[in-house]
C-alpha cells in the first residue's frame, strides 16, 4: 500500500533532515578539530602564561611549605580537591590549585603568577563535552564517536572497490571529483586510526550509561559497580589540613624510582576525611598512572593497583593516553596531529560532497563554509581576548562562531566567502602575535612562547595562501556554481 503524504510535510521534513545533517556535521567537525589541537594542550597551557618562572625540579620541602600555606591561609577557598602539579618537560613549573583556581610557584617556593589556563580549558571542554553540562555533553560526544564507527564501517561496505582504488587520485578532473577522491583516500589510509579514536572516544560517555544499566539489572548502585573497576577511596577520620608532603614524596620515589610524578590530589580536602593521592606515570606502560595513597601525616596507605591488575582493567586505564596520543613522545603527537587533521578534513569534505550532490542550492551552501572557517576565527579571537586580556574564552568563542553565520546568510558565492574568512583568520593571527609580543616582550621568543607562536605564524601563511587561491577561483566561477 502506498502512503500519500502532504507535499508541504514532505518538503519541511526534507528541510529538517538537511539542517540536522548540517548540525551533525558541524559537531563532528568541532570535536575532530578541537581534539587535534588538544593533543598539545600542555604546550598551549604553558604558552598562555609565559611569565611564570620555570625550572625542572623543586625541593620537596619548599613544595610542602608552600602547599601547607596554600591549604591553611592561601588566596583561595579550600575545595573538595586541592592539587599540586609537578614540573614536566611540557610544563616545567609547579602549580598549586583548588577546583576553581590556581597559582604557579616561583623557584624559591613563594607564590607567583596566577594560573590562567582558560584557553586550554576551552579546547579540552569543546572536545570532551562541547561546553554542555558534563553528563549531557560527554554522552553526546560519545554518541558521535559511535556514529563515526558506523560511518567508517559502512563506508567500507558501501564502496567495495575502496581498497583497490586506495591510490586513485583524479586531481586533474573537476574539483568535486578531486575532493571525492581525496576524501576516499584519506578515509582508507587513516581508517585504523579513526576507528581507534572513535572507539576510545565513545567509551567515556557510554561507560556512564552502561554502569547505570548494569547496576539496575544487578540491583546495586552505580557507585558499587564502579568500585569493582576503580578501587574505592580509603576511609579516614580526624586528618589535619597540613600535610607531611616531603615524607610522602620520598616514599613515592622509593615505590616507583623510575616513575614520573605527575600531580598530587588531596581528596575531600574540605573535610577531616582528607587524604593524599599521588599520580605517577609508569615507564613503558600505557596506563595513565599508578596511584599511591597516604594519610595527611605521610603514612603510606597502599596503591590503587592499576599497574598490576587484570589485562581488561589495564586496557580501561589506558584509554585516555591512547585517545590523546600522550605516549611515545613528540613523534607520536606529530603522527596523531597529522591523522587528526586528516579526519577533520574528511568530516568537512563529507558535508561538501553531500551539498554538491543535492539537486538544489540554498543557504546551506554558504552557511556551511561560514561555520567551517568561522571556527578557527573564533578560536583565534578567543585566544586573543583570553591570553591578552584574561576574558573568559568560552562565551567569546561561541559569540564569534555565531557571528560567522552573518556572512554566510549574506554572501552568495561560497568560494569568495571562504577567501574572505581565510584572510580574516590570517589577520587575526597576526594581531594575536603582535599583541602577544607587546604584552609579554622577550618572553614571546622564550621556550614557553616560541613553539606555539611559530606554529601560529605558519598557520597565518597557510590561511593567506588559501585565501588568495580561493579569491582567484571566485573570479572565474559564476555565483552559485562554485564547488
Amino acid at each position: 500500500m502506498k502512503i500519500s503524504l502532504p507535499a508541504n510535510l514532505v518538503r519541511r521534513s526534507l528541510a529538517s533532515h538537511s539542517w540536522l545533517g548540517l548540525l551533525l556535521g558541524m559537531l563532528m567537525y568541532l570535536i575532530c578539530l578541537s581534539g587535534t589541537i588538544v593533543i598539545f594542550y600542555e604546550e598551549i597551557e604553558r604558552w598562555e602564561q609565559p611569565l611564570a618562572e620555570e625550572y625542572q625540579a623543586m625541593d620537596p620541602e619548599l613544595i610542602e611549605h608552600a602547599f601547607n600555606e596554600f591549604m591553611t591561609d592561601g588566596p583561595t577557598d579550600v575545595t573538595e580537591h586541592m592539587y599540586v602539579v609537578y614540573p614536566s618537560a611540557q610544563i616545567p613549573r609547579v602549580k598549586l590549585s583548588s577546583d576553581a583556581e590556581g597559582w604557579y610557584l616561583n623557584a624559591d617556593g613563594s607564590l607567583g603568577e596566577a594560573a590562567y589556563d582558560d584557553y586550554s580549558a576551552l579546547l579540552t571542554g569543546l572536545h570532551l563535552n562541547l561546553h554542555l553540562p558534563l553528563n549531557i555533553g560527554i554522552v553526546l560526544v560519545s554518541a558521535i564517536g559511535a556514529l563515526l564507527c558506523g560511518l567508517i564501517i559502512s563506508g567500507f561496505l558501501s564502496h567495495p572497490s575502496i581498497i583497490r582504488d586506495a591510490f586513485k587520485l583524479r586531481l586533474n578532473k573537476n574539483s568535486r571529483v578531486g575532493q571525492v577522491d581525496i576524501h576516499n583516500r584519506l578515509s582508507v589510509w587513516g581508517s585504523p586510526f579513526y576507528l581507534m579514536i572513535a572507539v576510545t572516544g565513545a567509551y567515556y560517555g557510554f561507560i556512564l550509561i552502561l554502569a547505570s544499566l548494569f547496576a539496575e539489572a544487578a540491583d546495586t548502585s552505580s557507585q558499587e559497580l564502579i568500585d569493582t573497576v576503580f578501587p574505592p577511596e580509603p576511609v579516614l577520620e580526624n586528618q589535619e589540613a597540613v600535610t607531611n608532603l616531603a615524607a610522602a614524596m620520598e616514599t613515592v620515589a622509593e615505590l616507583s624510582p623510575e616513575g614520573e610524578l605527575l600531580f598530587l590530589v588531596v581528596h575531600d580536602a574540605d573535610t577531616e576525611n582528607r587524604f593524599m593521592e599521588f599520580y605517577v606515570q609508569q615507564p613503558g606502560r600505557l596506563i595513565y598512572s599508578e596511584n599511591y595513597r597516604f594519610d595527611m601525616a605521610g603514612n603510606y596507605l597502599g596503591s590503587a593497583g592499576y599497574s598490576d591488575t587484570e589485562t581488561a582493567k589495564q586496557i580501561l586505564y589506558s584509554v585516555y593516553r591512547i585517545h590523546f596520543g600522550h605516549f611515545g613522545g613528540l613523534l607520536t603527537k606529530i603522527l596523531y596531529t597529522i591523522f587528526g587533521f586528516a579526519l577533520t578534513w574528511v568530516s568537512v569534505s563529507g558535508i561538501n560532497i553531500w551539498l554538491e550532490k543535492r539537486k538544489k542550492r540554498d543557504r546551506l551552501n554558504t552557511l556551511w563554509p561560514a561555520l567551517v572557517w568561522g571556527t578557527p576565527l573564533a578560536l583565534i579571537f578567543a585566544a586573543f581576548t583570553q591570553v591578552i586580556f584574561h576574558l573568559p574564552s568560552v562565551p567569546v568563542f561561541w559569540l564569534v562562531l555565531l557571528a560567522s553565520l552573518v556572512p554566510g546568510m549574506l554572501q552568495e558565492d561560497e568560494v569568495q566567502l571562504k577567501s574572505q574568512m581565510q584572510i580574516l583568520c590570517a589577520l587575526a593571527i597576526l594581531i594575536l602575535l603582535c599583541s602577544y609580543a607587546i604584552r609579554f616582550g622577550g618572553f614571546a621568543l622564550a621556550p614557553a612562547g616560541l613553539a606555539i607562536n611559530t606554529v601560529l605564524l605558519g598557520l597565518a601563511l597557510i590561511f593567506v595562501s588559501l585565501g588568495l587561491r580561493n579569491y582567484r577561483r571566485s573570479q572565474q566561477i559564476p555565483v552559485f556554481a562554485a564547488s
